[in-house]
């Protein structure tokens, strides 16, 4: 290991550490609380001024104030810490640089954010915001430094994105009238470099907007708790169950990556990382099993794909939408339980298929043994963290909380029932690599924020605002449509929170004329955002999967994306079956709490548990047909009417009309009966488990 890897792996534990710290602000604030309440005498019968003035006063309370003012508090601290650190990982561990080159960049890096954090803390301090001569040159190097880090770790293609904008920022005063909504603005260029300098640099915009403000201020301490378990040895262990729950079944070692990497993303929540994790171990046993290898790429792709909106963590898109509607994180991971089974289900079905296409059986006995009295207790490390993370999200509505807490009981459990996780080495390694993971997030949201704050303040999202409130006029299904376009185009080379932050920002001013609720139009946007990683002509969790396969990129996307049909369906669905999405929100009335009532969200009471219950029914029979239909196979193999016929009583099934829905569900039982009498070729499966 050379020395900058190591001074790479010491930020990156140092990283880890502070991400812990500041999700451990909520809890200590209450421990030092509770302390002096219990320590002082006669505490509860005093007026809340002297509780005041005690808590001010003890010797604890005033030691965790000052901590909290100078560290827990200023601005340029909570947002330019990450920045710091995660430059400064990133550029020393960057491959084919020279030592030089690498320190030259970090040195660059760290001493650009640091005269950010010392600026920050003027403005903290009561100055005015004002672009000194220096930020003309600290602002364009940093970004540069940026662009150049996230062009190495992810890509030309938002890299070039990023570019069209700052080129569109600074000509967009020159452009005529006939380039449509690009034009409108009448800046020259040196009013467009203050106002870039003041917007993105001197003030908390740009690299370091909203973006940036929701990773650091929730999302970074699940990286560290996904760290902990997956170092913790319990990768392996996930396998192992996922093969027990699917493995019988016909095409097991497709299921288990499917299994596996649904049970991965209730952690993680990023389809690349997903991949990379699970795909290692998943892809060359569904090879083995007789599956093609763009299939085996194809499925853990769409698997890993659905993670991003398992709940309960959900990837980062899911707290940039509690932060754009004003709604409680625990609300929007309700509304996206039944969405996350239906994408599972609709990959389930497909592979049952394919297998029984490719005659891909189950997995061996020998492939699946049952678990030890050890492995069964070693579970606990999944039950138990995700446990205390529902009940912070749900009962104690506290992101930060929740994931401290499910923090500590993963590095607890780890610890216990993982005795090889018991070294000073592998715990070490794992707080690296948390802190590795939260440094490469964090320099592609800079990337994201920079391009959203270009949006917003060269003022083209509040003309394409304009335009699309005019498409939203006419017909609400033409107006989904040319969204969800908008979000595939654009989700083929950006990152979902890209994407998402990009289309939101547009539709701003224009989700009333809509006419949907925000959080339904918010997670429509989102699932078109995750599902465009599997789209062609570039879907990036394929091209990550194919290579571990040693099959065609363009193919596995194709497969990923058939496997993936259920997401371009389910935001369709519930649109307009908004019981979807709401009626388990009635759950939390259950335990004793309000329904929830927001702008944000319909009427609760208005959907009932009847129309929950259809629709799940009709999709799952509308996913039976359609699956079966794509892939040419359900018993035997389906004749070219069969296919047709299904397709269209699959999307008729789904129609929010009784009298269309209704006669195709009778229909679709027919199709489906029907197929057990005609005589077409059957599955080699069912002639393998006969011998």
């Amino acid at each position: 290991m050379t020395r900058e890897s190591r001074i790479a792996n010491m930020l990156a534990f140092a990283f880890t550490i502070l991400i812990v710290i500041y999700a451990a602000s909520g809890p200590i604030t209450d421990f030092v609380r509770w302390f002096i309440e219990t320590t002082t005498p006669g505490f509860d019968e005093l007026s809340r001024r002297d509780q005041r003035g005690v808590l001010r006063g003890h010797w604890l309370g005033a030691t965790y104030k000052s901590f909290e003012r100078a560290f827990l508090l200023p601005t340029g601290l909570i947002l330019g810490l990450p920045v710091l650190f995660a430059l400064a990982i990133s550029f020393l561990n960057l491959p084919r640089e020279s030592a030089p080159v690498k320190w030259t960049l970090t040195g660059l890096a760290t001493f650009v954010i640091a005269m950010w954090i010392i600026n920050l803390f003027a403005v903290d301090g009561g100055a005015l915001p004002s672009a000194a001569t220096k930020d003309f040159i600290l602002s364009p190097l940093a970004t540069a430094l940026v662009l150049y880090l996230t062009w190495r770790m992810f890509g030309t293609f938002i890299v070039g994105f990023c570019l069209f904008w700052i080129i569109y920022f600074f000509v967009r005063g020159w452009l005529p009238d006939w380039t449509g909504i690009l034009a409108g603005s009448e800046s020259t260029l040196a009013q467009s470099m203050r106002s870039m300098v003041l917007n993105f640099w001197v003030q908390t915009g740009g690299m370091f907007g909203q973006p940036l403000q929701v990773v650091s201020g929730n999302v970074l301490i699940f990286i560290a708790f996904g760290a902990i378990l997956m170092a913790s040895g319990a990768g392996s262990l996930l396998m192992k169950i996922a093969n027990l729950l699917t493995g019988r079944f016909t095409g097991g070692a497709a299921h288990a990556a499917v299994a596996s990497s649904a049970l991965f993303g209730t952690l993680s929540g990023a389809a690349i990382s997903n991949v990379v994790s699970t795909g290692v171990m998943t892809i060359p046993v569904i090879k083995k099993s007789g599956f093609k290898p763009s299939f085996a790429a194809a499925v853990e792709a769409a698997a890993s794909t659905g993670g991003q909106v398992m709940p309960p963590v959900m990837g980062v898109v899911a707290f940039f939408v509690a932060g754009q509607i004003g709604l409680e994180y625990r609300y929007i991971v309700v509304a996206a339980i039944i969405p996350a089974i239906f994408f599972y289900l609709g990959t389930f079905l497909t592979v049952y298929f394919e297998a029984r296409r490719q005659g891909g059986g189950p997995l061996p006995k020998s492939d699946r043994p049952g678990l030890t009295r050890n492995e069964k207790l070693q579970c606990l490390v999944f039950v138990l963290p995700l446990g205390v993370l529902s009940y912070f999200l749900f009962a104690q509505p506290s992101v930060l909380k929740a994931g401290f807490y499910g923090f500590i009981t993963a590095l607890g459990a780890a610890l216990v029932l993982f005795p090889e996780f018991r070294s000073a080495n592998r715990l070490y390694t794992a707080f690296c690599d948390g802190g590795r993971m939260a440094a490469s997030i964090v320099v592609i949201v800079a990337a994201i924020g920079l391009i959203v704050g270009l949006i917003q303040v060269s003022g083209f999202s509040g003309r394409l605002a304009l335009l699309l409130s005019q498409l939203a006029s006419g017909p609400l299904f033409t107006t989904l449509i040319v969204v969800a376009l908008g979000v595939i185009v654009l989700g083929m080379g950006l990152p979902p929170g890209a994407t998402y932050f990009i289309i939101v920002i547009a539709l701003s001013s224009g989700i009333d004329a809509v006419g949907v609720a925000p959080l339904t139009l918010h997670l429509f946007v989102v699932f078109f955002a995750v599902i465009s990683t599997v789209t062609p002509p570039v879907a990036l969790a394929a091209f990550a999967a194919a290579p571990i396969a040693k099959a065609d990129p363009v193919a596995t996307g194709f497969q990923a994306a058939r496997l993936s049909l259920a997401g371009f369906l389910i935001p369709f669905v519930f649109v307009y079956h908004p019981a979807v999405l709401y009626k388990l929100q009635t759950l939390f009335a259950w335990f004793g709490d309000e329904l929830p009532k927001s702008k944000a969200m319909i009427d609760v009471t208005t959907v009932t548990w009847l129309d929950l219950g259809w629709i799940m029914l009709a999709f799952g029979l509308a996913m039976w047909l359609l699956a079966s239909a794509l892939t040419g196979f359900e018993k035997n193999r389906l004749y070219l009417w069969e296919r047709i016929a299904r397709a269209i009583v699959g999307f008729a099934i789904l129609v929010p009309q009784t009298m269309i829905a209704g006669p195709a569900f009778a229909a679709a039982v027919v199709l489906i009966v029907a197929h057990r009498f005609l005589k077409g070729q059957p599955s080699s499966v069912d002639s393998m488990q006969t011998t």
